[in-house]
């Protein structure tokens, strides 16, 4: 037994002898305790205070922090902010543009010019008509539009539609989406407000992109029948002409009617892009004046008058007009076939996406779609001069300018001739708005008179008929975004054959005039301002905007998913 205790008495001592004072045992602590360094002793783990998460978010139990959940079924790739994550430097430059507008705010075209009032009077843009800005604003601005009216709903019917619902076409990717989900002629075959509620995105990705990819797609059938028919279907394009068809979705001249369930089109039937043809034949015109002889516009106006069309009735002169929208892909087209035939290939993403560097240098094309003359490439500052650019553009606009509002220039001259018409029709006794009739009134009564197979039907026919022309032709030369830019030689070109329609048609005005009211005599100044102009086209600014506050109060803000911009 004694040699027992001796044993162990030794082993404690060798044990203890291993040891010295920094030595401490190292202590496991069970689930739910935690070690106190302090006391070396586990002790139960503080219970952190319970999270309130907010609406639309939930807790995640693993870091008691609030979290959106996990998507429900696809990602909504018509929603730009989806492609942040992978495609982040694309999207924070598409966001960029919410920046590309005047710090004064949008400024008013038909305060500045209003001759544009009398030219469109008895159509939306002599209401409302301001210089377009970056893509982030589009839908606000569509939206907020004078153009668009004032659609509310009353007693179950909505009264005050302006526009159809292709009208939403160059203003957001939902409407790709709702051809997709009821088809584009079902979609089509609507009023404007009759889709507000689906309309929740501004321009962005998927106008341009396969949904969540960076290949090129066109999501406007549309524009892929009207590609097919000048002979440039899009899968057989390469990459810079598919980049130009893209954007051809909304910067192009375009229509619809009553026909085909009011689905946008193209009047591209009888174009061939870059060569000066003589489209004559398509009407059947015998003249020797070179009216239908040009490119885009000479081309558009003869398949609109094979076709029997119109966009509307000038509610002053009973002109059967034509709108041109803005045709900045067929002036491209013409432009680097034509004019330009020495010069670098380009396209609208060279001058309007050039290529940017991440913080890694990766390559990207920036999606701050806009002019920036310090960010062309390089192979084309070796000729342009970056800060040469705003003198040298000033200088082709004075130039086109000059054609519009100098002496003898075409936009006061296109005024002239709307209210000559509209002397001649009140000398015979055809009322309009004149006379104090409605613009719908005015309209119909022209139509009626055109229709009478009288003496003066056949007179007034032939000076509409010119005053339309000639308009068709202003119109492509200055409803074109930058043409100043893209092809000053085609601006000049049709201003001059405009100029020259003018010069006939106010012969032929000045000798009914003298015919039928002698005594009358134009003055300008009757019609030089905006707040002049607009009465005497028949509108109410002041109404106007009252009805459009109380549809965005009542209407857009408690029905509609977009958030308006400011």
């Amino acid at each position: 037994m004694k040699h027992n205790k001796l044993l162990i008495a030794v082993a404690i001592s060798a044990a203890l002898a291993g040891c010295n004072d920094d030595d401490t045992v190292q202590v496991e602590c069970g689930e739910g305790s935690v070690l106190n360094p302090d006391t070396n002793v586990c002790e139960v783990a503080p219970v952190p205070p319970p999270v309130e998460c907010g609406e639309g978010t939930i807790l995640n139990p693993d870091t008691n922090t609030c979290e959106l959940p996990p998507s429900e079924g696809p990602v909504d790739f018509y929603n730009s902010d989806n492609w942040a994550e992978t495609f982040p430097e694309q999207h924070a430059s598409w966001a960029e543009t919410e920046e590309n507008t005047p710090e004064g705010g949008p400024e008013d075209l038909l305060e500045a010019n209003p001759n544009l009032v009398v030219a469109w009077a008895g159509y939306g843009f002599a209401k409302d008509y301001n210089r377009a800005r970056g893509h982030h604003f589009a839908m606000t601005d569509v939206i907020s539009s004078l153009r668009t009216g004032s659609p509310m709903t009353m007693n179950g019917v909505v009264v005050g539609e302006a526009m159809a619902a292709s009208c939403w076409g160059c203003k957001t990717p939902d409407i790709a989406r709702m051809y997709d989900e009821i088809g584009e002629a079902n979609f089509s075959d609507n009023s404007w407000s009759t889709w507000g509620h689906e309309m929740a995105n501004t321009i962005g990705c998927a106008d341009c992109h396969e949904l969540g990819d960076d290949q090129l797609r066109l999501s406007r059938p549309y524009t892929d029948r009207a590609m097919t028919t000048i002979g440039r279907t899009f899968e057989a394009q390469d990459m810079a002409e598919k980049g130009n068809q893209v954007c051809a979705q909304c910067h192009v001249e375009y229509y619809f009617d009553g026909t085909n369930s009011k689905t946008v089109k193209y009047p591209w039937d009888f174009w061939k892009p870059g060569v000066e043809t003589d489209y004559a034949s398509h009407v059947g015109y015998e003249g020797t004046d070179g009216l239908y002889e040009g490119f885009a516009s000479e081309a558009q106006l003869a398949y609109f008058d094979s076709i029997g069309f119109k966009d509307w009735t000038n509610a002053i002169s009973g002109a059967p007009n034509l709108k041109t929208q803005h045709p900045e892909y067929e002036n491209l087209v013409d432009r680097t076939s034509h004019t330009m035939s020495s010069h670098m290939d380009f396209t609208c993403v060279t001058c309007h996406m050039p290529k940017a560097e991440n913080d890694s240098g990766q390559a990207y094309s920036s999606h701050n779609v806009r002019f920036d003359a310090n960010k062309l490439p390089s192979n084309c500052q070796g000729c342009h001069d970056a800060d040469a650019f705003d003198g040298f553009l000033s200088a082709r606009k004075a130039e086109i300018n000059a054609l519009r509002f100098g002496d003898n220039g075409t936009d006061a001259r296109l005024t002239e001739l709307h209210f000559k018409a509209q002397a001649i029709w009140s000398a015979n006794g055809v009322e309009g708005l004149k006379e104090g009739r409605t613009i719908g009134e005015a309209k119909a009564n022209y139509e009626g008179a055109l229709k009478a197979g009288t003496e003066l039907a056949g007179e007034m026919d032939s000076l509409l008929t010119k005053i339309r022309n000639a308009q068709w032709f202003w119109d492509s030369a200055t409803a074109s975004h930058g043409i100043h830019a893209h092809n000053k030689a085609e601006a000049i070109r049709l201003l001059e054959k405009a100029n020259g329609i003018i010069d006939a048609a106010l012969v032929e005005a000045d000798a009914l005039l003298q015919k039928y009211d002698p005594d009358y005599v134009f003055d300008i100044t009757t019609v030089d301002t905006k707040a002049k102009a607009q009465p005497l086209a028949g509108l109410d600014l002041e109404k106007m905007e009252a009805d459009k506050a109380e549809f965005i109060t009542e209407r857009v803000e408690k029905e509609w998913p977009h958030e308006l911009k400011q």
